[in-house]
């Protein structure tokens, strides 16, 4: 009896012991993807909007506070490669909604480019602008205040930086601009014809690209194709040079969303949508134009009606000219590829896209596809990533190299981590382990919650066994 007790426990106790040590094992990997460092403390509700890639292989996180009473204020962490957490910075304003525009790399550390609308809307949209040096510490933030028409009119509807150095701002409204200096100060005010939204500006030198939709409508609300318009600035004046129209092709409507200062010129991303006929005119609204807002949205593929839509990559030239152009199409025309990145200061691929795939929005897996392309919108390589539907991934291009950022956390968690690839090979394979371990990474939390019910079960059936061998043996000896 004892001896068949003691082995049944020494049985039990390695099964147990090897269960154990695979389960640890799984669950030393998955910590290493998903568990933050111990140096990294987070707040109540700390949700990851986007991450940029700063100097010397630094990193920034910027997101908001979901809970408690930081609830609606921005915050921004940086970390090293490593994902060591260095110091973090809130930025909140009185009674005001803050929204990140974009994050501009500068020689002295970066800004933050926010456009800011007060909760009182008798009061107009403005334009804000952190600045971090690079010691990593807060420095001046400096305000840009609409006046006149644009402040009768409710402000500012987007704040852009103008030219990728943080000289050069743009409060836009509608098809109305103005262009200020770093400091705040006021340059001119643009007023171009002919545009139903401004949708961004570039600024190099004297000159300042305006880029948008047109208004094909005498009420200026439809538009059918992206317009530029170029204007030499002199003495606080802005004096009309050029305009040209870009991707219109029939059957097509087009929006340029975004322009950036390139290398010789100007970069043009926008997207189209396959509409056929007359169907533009109903296309009155340019937020529904616009890229998703979310990272972690899934972009679905499979066609949900007969259209069609597409992303395109243009460089032009100052006179108007187009000298490169890259199309990306996608099947579906409610979502469209999802983050397009743009580094002039990136010496091996300047423009990255990363589009997210799934076949529903509840998916159990999605992929990740990145696309890296040259400054002559050649595409350099593409790879997809597998990851699980349970998984926030947030991409970013490391600027100083051929690597890529991650911003990886488990839905619901409240916490995350930062994770640097060296290789697309690297990142692929990390995902790929980790998705193969997930089913094992699952029967370990359920065992984990089921241990102690598990063990009683052991005993009573070791109890069950060494009972049944007993009434064996008595009847063996009649």
């Amino acid at each position: 009896m004892v001896r068949r007790l003691l082995r049944f426990i020494i049985i039990y106790a390695v099964i147990a012991i090897a269960a154990s040590a695979v389960f640890i094992g799984v669950q030393n990997v998955m910590a290493r993807t998903y568990d933050p460092e111990p140096s990294d403390v987070f707040k109540d509700g700390e949700e990851p909007l986007r991450i940029d890639s700063l100097s010397e292989g630094f990193l920034s996180v910027i997101g908001r506070y979901t809970q408690g009473a930081n609830a609606g204020m921005l915050f921004c962490k940086i970390y090293n490669r490593n994902g060591t957490f260095i110091i973090r910075h809130d930025f909140y304003l009185s009674d005001t909604a803050i929204e990140v525009s974009e994050v501009v790399n500068v020689d002295d550390g970066f800004r933050i480019v926010c456009i800011c609308k007060p909760w009182d809307n008798t009061q107009p949209g403005f334009g804000a602008v952190f600045s971090i040096d690079s010691h990593w510490k807060a420095d001046e933030t400096v305000f840009f205040r609409p006046a006149g028409e644009h402040a009768a009119a409710g402000g500012f509807d987007t704040f852009v930086c103008a030219d990728g150095e943080g000289e050069y701002y743009a409060g836009i409204s509608g098809r109305n601009v103005t262009l200020f200096g770093g400091a705040g100060n006021v340059i001119c005010n643009v007023m171009p014809d002919y545009f139903s939204k401004v949708t961004d500006v570039a600024c190099v030198n004297n000159s300042v690209l305006l880029a948008g939709t047109d208004a094909e409508s005498s009420l200026g609300n439809n538009f059918r194709y992206g317009l530029t318009a170029m204007y030499g600035i002199s003495g606080g004046e802005a004096t009309f040079r050029w305009q040209k129209t870009v991707m219109d092709e029939a059957g097509w409507c087009s929006a340029i969303l975004n322009v950036e200062t390139g290398d010789e010129g100007y970069t043009l991303t926008g997207r189209m949508l396959n509409v056929g006929g007359d169907s533009w005119q109903s296309i009155n609204r340019l937020d529904s134009f616009r890229a998703d807002d979310s990272p972690r949205r899934f972009h679905i593929t499979g066609v949900t009606d007969n259209s069609s839509s597409s992303l395109f990559i243009l460089n032009m030239a100052q006179d108007g000219t187009i000298t490169d152009s890259a199309l990306y199409y996608t099947d579906s025309n409610e979502y469209i590829p999802a983050v397009m990145q743009y580094d002039r200061k990136s010496e091996n691929n300047p423009f990255i896209l990363s589009v997210y795939l799934a076949e529903n929005e509840r998916a159990d897996r999605y992929s990740v596809n990145i696309m890296r392309m040259s400054r002559k919108l050649t595409l350099n390589d593409t790879f997809s990533l597998p990851v699980s539907g349970d998984t926030v991934f947030i991409c970013a291009q490391d600027i100083t190299g051929v690597g890529i950022y991650a911003c990886v956390y488990l839905s619901g968690s409240g916490t995350y981590r930062i994770l640097h690839f060296t290789s697309t090979d690297d990142a692929v394979n990390h995902m790929q382990t980790l998705l193969r371990l997930k089913p094992v990474r699952d029967y370990y939390f359920t065992l984990n919650k089921k241990a102690p019910v598990l063990i009683v079960l052991g005993f009573v059936l070791m109890l069950n066994v060494s009972g049944a061998g007993r009434v064996r043996k008595r009847h063996s000896k009649k």
